[in-house]
């Protein structure tokens, strides 16, 4: 229930102090930063962004708490042109929004549902056991959570015409495709190229991102919907959708490398 100006600054020193004490989280965020920024970026440059990281990566976590006190509201926290969405949801055919861990990752189906979305996340398991604590933080506003092994309900809520939200940044299931990934290589999930492919829906790839100027709400949304063409070989499609799709991520953490919050990267030498 605290003023958000107030967590910030909470977030401001934890985020130091974790900084500080977790070396391995520390080289990691150092070691995706290298990636991101390219080679010659100043030692300097790299460890100020990664200090940055784990102040995002805090202040995430603390909005996420203020969700069942603001419920309705937190979509005032938002910037976001809403037309494109709407045109699309207006179709009445569901749509796929593919999302990486950049920004308040756990937040933004949380302010879609808010904002009156038919919206469901599928959610990866969180480490210690505390999935159900964070679903149900995320579940405050009436986003429905789906476990990451739930195909099922997945296309059910597809079938529904719901908007499926994947983070498609990371792949969890060992089929992933490889791809480009700034001056390495890394692998990607092919569950978003197919979802979309197999339901003839949209996708989009979107993140909801930390807007620290003032006189401006603390979150925009930023998305884009991606134009591609079927041949009709399923399997040729959803390869080269899933570049498509990881090109699209890579851009966004580009734009942002300082709210990409992911350990495992999981980079790869060139095949």
């Amino acid at each position: 229930m605290l003023p958000r100006r107030v967590m910030v600054r909470i977030a401001r020193v934890a985020g130091a102090i974790a900084y500080r004490l977790d070396r391995k989280g520390r080289e990691r965020f150092m070691e995706n930063c290298r990636h991101i920024l390219g080679p010659g970026t100043p030692e300097t440059e790299i460890r100020a962004t990664t200090r940055r990281l784990f102040f995002h990566y805090v202040l995430n976590i603390l909005d996420l708490l203020r969700v069942p006190v603001i419920k309705r509201r937190v979509a005032a926290l938002v910037e976001m042109d809403p037309s494109v969405v709407d045109r699309m949801m207006a179709e009445n055919r569901g749509m796929v929004v593919v999302t990486a861990h950049i920004g308040n990752y756990d937040l933004a189906g949380v302010v879609m549902a808010a904002g009156g979305y038919p919206m469901s996340a599928v959610v990866e398991p969180v480490p210690g056991g505390w999935a159900e604590t964070y679903n149900r933080y995320r579940r405050a506003t009436a986003m429905e959570t789906i476990p990451i092994q739930n195909r099922k309900a997945m296309i059910k809520a597809l079938h529904r015409h719901r908007m499926l939200a994947l983070v498609s940044d990371r792949d969890l299931t060992g089929n992933g495709l490889l791809c480009p990934a700034f001056d390495s290589y890394r692998y990607y999930p092919k569950g978003a190229a197919a979802y979309s492919l197999r339901f003839k829906i949209p996708l989009i790839v979107a993140g909801l991102v930390f807007q620290h100027e003032p006189g401006r709400r603390p979150y925009r949304m930023v998305y884009k919907q991606l134009d591609f063409t079927p041949t009709g070989n399923m399997d040729a499609d959803a390869t080269a959708l899933t570049r498509l799709i990881a090109s699209e991520i890579n851009d966004l953490i580009r734009r942002f490398p300082d709210q990409w919050l992911v350990f495992r990267a999981g980079w790869q030498q060139k095949p």
